[in-house]
């Protein structure tokens, strides 16, 4: 073995821990899906459901002896569908990146594996990119409709219209004056009496302004076992502050040294939890105003899981094609190519017992 060979094999390890990657943050929306193992997938073009739009109290009579009793059918059920919605990251390795990595000897080695290094970062991109469509702003025209081509997210089916005429599931929803009167009034968030005007209405979070958001919603949920709410690491530390300033949760140990801290809370049985991704630096990413509501570091979101489906196909969940040499077809250029692929949605079933507050301050 040549001296050339051999200091490139006594190198390798230098050579490939050169290249430092930037991994993925933590996305606690996609791991709570992934912790309840709520992914559906179904045939066809869209997921359906029936849904129940109203109750048969009128049917209901008072009746004295002798008073007629009256009789009725009353239809309160509705389709509820969502399109499959899909997305793609491609992994592309040029020639001259081929080659620049290729062994150079017949028992050398690669300095840097560049598909494993290339198919990494893709992983990377699809995640952020997921991340970036469930927390994805109402401003576009995009995220509530299901006619596009965007998976929806949290927002498309939390964010009340007030403006009319917008749809979710295939259902059109607006809002006057808060009453069962208005078209989709039983399919807006909290319980459709809540305008976009007050969903975006300035108010500082605390424990007890959390109870007083929650309230009215209590009558629309079966349990509290499924109920997790989520915010940013500013309006989290406030929260955090207030509950050790109550609980004093810090134990003295014989060697003197205190614990404290916690990176989760519950509140009434309610689950709380951090999302780094929702801070003002990525609000640029996401196309909204810092300071102003939607602001990523003001929401602030109460979901039942139990009322969510995370859809992914199983041939299309993140599973990378295999690479094909561009060159092979007509036209193609001197490259090798392959795809991660996405297809899926994220949907709510039952928007009226869900929060999501818009303008929430420390």
């Amino acid at each position: 073995m040549s001296f050339h060979q051999d200091l490139n094999n006594m190198t390798r390890n230098m050579h490939s821990e050169t290249w430092l990657v930037e991994y993925m943050k933590k996305n606690p929306v996609t791991a709570l899906l992934l912790e309840r193992k709520n992914l559906r997938f179904s045939g066809g073009k869209y997921y359906y459901k029936e849904a129940d739009t109203g109750t048969h109290e009128d049917l209901a009579q008072d009746y004295s002896v002798n008073e007629v009793l009256t009789h009725g059918v009353k239809d309160t059920t509705q389709q509820v569908k969502f399109m499959k919605k899909k997305f793609q990251t491609p992994v592309q390795i040029d020639v001259d990146e081929e080659m620049e990595n290729a062994k150079q000897t017949a028992d050398g080695t690669q300095l840097h594996s560049l598909a494993k290094f290339r198919v990494r970062k893709a992983n990377e991109a699809g995640r952020f990119h997921l991340r970036k469509l469930i927390y994805k702003g109402t401003d576009e025209a995009t995220s509530a409709s299901d006619t596009n081509k965007y998976m929806q997210g949290l927002n498309s089916a939390l964010h009340v219209d007030s403006g009319g005429q917008s749809t979710y599931g295939g259902i059109t929803r607006t809002y006057s004056a808060g009453t069962s009167a208005d078209t989709g009034f039983w399919w807006q968030p909290m319980g459709g009496t809540v305008s976009e005007t007050i969903q975006e209405t300035e108010a500082a979070i605390s424990i007890s302004q959390l109870r007083t958001w929650q309230e009215p919603l209590e009558d629309l949920e079966s349990d509290n076992i499924d109920i997790v709410s989520i915010c940013g690491g500013v309006l989290w530390l406030s929260l955090q502050a207030e509950a050790e300033a109550r609980s004093m949760s810090y134990k003295i140990e014989k060697n003197r040294v205190a614990r404290q801290g916690f990176t989760e809370m519950v509140l009434d049985e309610r689950r709380i939890i951090k999302d780094p991704f929702l801070k003002t630096a990525n609000n640029t990413a996401m196309g909204e105003v810092t300071g102003s509501a939607h602001d990523l570091s003001r929401r602030y979101y109460s979901l039942n899981l139990k009322d969510w489906d995370f859809f992914i196909h199983p041939d299309h969940n993140f599973k990378i094609t295999d690479f094909f040499d561009q060159k092979k077809i007509a036209g193609g250029t001197d490259m090798e190519l392959a795809r991660i692929m996405f297809k899926g949605n994220l949907v709510c079933w039952s928007p009226g017992s869900q929060l999501y507050r818009a303008n929430v301050t420390a």
